[in-house]
């Protein structure tokens, strides 16, 4: 299964609506305006955070670190297991 993160579902309601605006995001409320910058800082948060731990596996894995590398893997399966 894939996980979406209810940040990325709010993200694809607003951009929905725009589209429906004539693809116009300016036609979004104030409020809309502000849950899709929250949505996107959610969104960064999240990609940083994951692309960290694989670099971090990675270099684990590269040093021959399997507890280390285990470790890291555990937290990316977590995380990933809690967008769904």
């Amino acid at each position: 299964m894939i996980g979406i993160h209810s940040a990325h579902r709010r993200l694809a309601e607003l951009t929905l609506k725009a589209k429906a605006a004539g693809g116009n995001y300016d036609r979004l409320s104030a409020v809309e305006k502000q849950e899709l910058a929250h949505c996107l800082t959610v969104n960064l948060e999240l990609v940083r955070k994951l692309d960290s731990l694989k670099s971090l596996a990675f270099v684990a894995y590269e040093q021959g670190d399997m507890v280390w590398h285990n470790e890291i893997c555990e937290k990316l399966d977590e995380m990933e297991a809690s967008l769904l």
